[in-house]
């Protein structure tokens, strides 16, 4: 019921940044920064601040607002309060108004044949922590515009949705603090970089790999199978790697597609999106369906 609810009124409302995670992961890092507990803005530290910035701090600071969080709806909240709770939580949790911007206006410039605008709004996306080496644009990674949007749908949507399913609304607020804070760290040049990148790749291991299955089944099955099982118990590819590959895979290009392809930049971003969205609906109703037969409470 909160997975329908919120994606609906998320597809309905356009959020303000209060009604987002970033802002709160930032004003949670500003806190721990102004307490001392961590250092996420220095890159040369003492023997001291090391020790306050060592990755096992950060994954305890990490994970402390989401064992709080669980801590309150076990103890305090009743079950009407928890699903009031729950929804609001996932609703500041899922979702990018920023992407979302973004991508809007790839598809105006694409549609009028600007490729230069469309190359700034791919850099635009972000893609400092999707890769271990990687400069911070798409061009160094030779991903299109399509393949990092679909990434970053997964980390936006259907990462949040697999953390909300197994473990509430604790594990969404658990998944998307760890992601925003490896992006912060990666633009800081961060020495916890590193740590975080680990923590990350330990998230999205199984989430990725589930969110794939969803692609080819909803896309070219045939085609992106293959892939999905070389992929499937690989430790030593990244998850931006696994997804982006498969998703290249499953999509489908209708035969006007295909011709317009080369002409208009936005064709595979639309498909891209069409298949993730697909995905999304799939995800729900296997969920509908474990729900129904008692194997999800």
């Amino acid at each position: 019921m909160s997975l329908l609810l919120i994606l609906s009124l998320e597809r309905l409302m356009t959020k303000t940044p209060n009604w987002h995670v970033e802002k709160y992961a930032a004003q949670y890092r500003a806190f721990l920064q102004n307490k001392g507990l961590l250092k996420f803005q220095e890159e040369n530290t003492g023997d001291k601040e090391s020790k306050k910035s060592s990755p096992i701090a950060l994954y305890c600071y990490l994970l402390l607002p989401a064992v709080v969080l669980g801590v309150i709806e076990y103890w305090v909240l009743g079950a009407f309060l928890t699903f009031i709770e729950q929804s609001l939580v996932l609703f500041v949790c899922i979702g990018c108004p920023v992407l979302r911007s973004i991508y809007k206006n790839f598809l105006n410039a694409a549609d009028r044949g600007d490729l230069q605008a469309c190359s700034m709004y791919t850099d635009q996306l972000g893609h400092c922590a999707s890769q271990t080496d990687s400069d911070g644009s798409a061009g160094a990674e030779g991903k299109s515009f399509g393949q990092h949007l679909t990434w970053l749908n997964y980390q936006h949507y259907a990462a949040v949705m697999l953390w909300f399913i197994a473990f509430g609304a604790p594990g969404a607020l658990f998944y998307t603090l760890s992601r925003s804070t490896t992006e912060a760290l990666c633009d800081a040049n961060h020495p916890l970089n590193v740590a975080a990148g680990r923590l990350m790749f330990a998230l999205d291991y199984i989430p990725v790999r589930v969110t794939a299955f969803g692609m080819l089944m909803m896309g070219h099955f045939s085609r992106a199978l293959p892939e999905w099982l070389k992929y499937a118990l690989q430790f030593d590819v990244p998850a931006y790697d696994v997804l982006t590959q498969i998703s290249s895979k499953a999509e489908v290009l209708t035969p006007d597609e295909h011709k317009l392809q080369a002409e208009n930049a936005a064709v595979e971003p639309k498909v891209l999106v069409k298949l993730a969205k697909r995905n999304v609906i799939f995800l729900l109703v296997i969920t509908s369906v474990l729900t129904l037969v008692g194997s999800l409470a």
